[in-house]
């Protein structure tokens, strides 16, 4: 029977990605400010009023030797007047390269969250690593990174606030299958001895022109030491994308 622990099969696979030479040749990018835009909103009303608004912003600045990121992620939901959740998260990172094909990079990672619904008042992160293109193809490509950092949760009611150091892991995944259709698949995962937490986004995206797309997605975040609120959770959205 296969037993290998899922936590060291992932970041065995992330570090050997990392240390292994690449040979296909990036794309040279453009240099400046690009961003992406997502919201998928639903109001209902009747005999239940209610409203429901997922949304996301990215927001890149390219340079030469380095890429600067940010994402916001915002989730609000209500029903009959009275909100139901309400979550935020935001995430930053410098990327700076190691070499002139762009594929081997060290990072500075810093992310917050609450969620008050989920009596959390704050998780604040700070990671460093290194990330390593492990795939890519003219249609393809695949991103890990490892590092390792800073966690501090406080919850609003639970009385059990905690600061530990963690591990970091993630993969990005895009797949181009036509000039309309394209499949992305994100995973991170941070773990410590007082929490680990896994969240994976799945989507299919269907361009309209060149600024404009819909996406069809799932998100799936585990918490093994959440405050109010269940372990795990999961998501289905649809959202009109924007690029600029």
């Amino acid at each position: 029977m296969f037993k290998t622990n899922p936590k060291t099969l992932l970041a065995g696979l992330i570090t050997v990605g990392l240390l292994t030479p690449l040979t296909a040749q990036a794309k040279t990018p453009t240099l400046g400010w690009n961003g992406m835009g997502e919201a998928g909103f639903n109001s209902r009303t009747g005999n239940t009023v209610s409203e429901n608004l997922n949304a996301r912003l990215r927001v890149n600045y390219i340079q030469e030797t380095t890429e600067y990121k940010s994402l916001l992620e915002v989730q609000y939901r209500s029903e009959n007047n009275q909100t139901t959740s309400e979550r935020y998260v935001i995430d930053l990172q410098a990327d700076q390269y190691l070499n002139a094909a762009r594929d081997f990079y060290a990072f500075v990672n810093t992310r917050g969250e609450r969620d008050k619904f989920a009596d959390l008042d704050s998780d604040l992160s700070f990671a460093v690593g290194l990330g390593r293109v492990l795939y890519r193809t003219d249609a393809s490509l695949l991103k890990g990174e490892a590092g390792i950092g800073y966690q501090t949760v406080k919850f609003i009611e639970k009385d059990d606030d905690f600061d530990q150091v963690t591990g970091r892991l993630k993969l990005d995944f895009d797949h181009q299958f036509n000039e309309t259709y394209s499949f992305v698949q994100d995973l991170l995962y941070f773990v410590g001895p007082e929490q680990y937490k896994l969240e994976t986004n799945t989507g299919l995206r269907a361009a309209l022109n060149s600024k404009f797309s819909v996406s069809a997605s799932y998100k799936y975040r585990y918490n093994s030491n959440p405050g109010d609120a269940k372990k795990t959770d999961g998501e289905t959205n649809l959202s009109l994308i924007y690029r600029f």
